[in-house]
């Protein structure tokens, strides 16, 4: 079973790797929720390290 696929250049949805404006897409399901998340620390430092550089 695949799942539906969004193109990151002219928003589209599909179901092949590669849009038809040639840009690749990507799945816009979210990551599964994990209580024993091994990488929720990067992710939360990496995060405040963006926001930080937004201000």
């Amino acid at each position: 079973m695949t799942s539906i696929l969004k193109c990151e250049s002219c928003n589209s949805y599909g179901l092949s790797d590669v849009c038809s404006c040639g840009s690749r897409r990507v799945t816009v399901k979210p990551a599964k929720f994990s209580p024993e998340d091994k990488y929720g620390r990067y992710r939360r430092e990496y995060k405040k390290n963006v926001e930080d550089n937004n201000l």
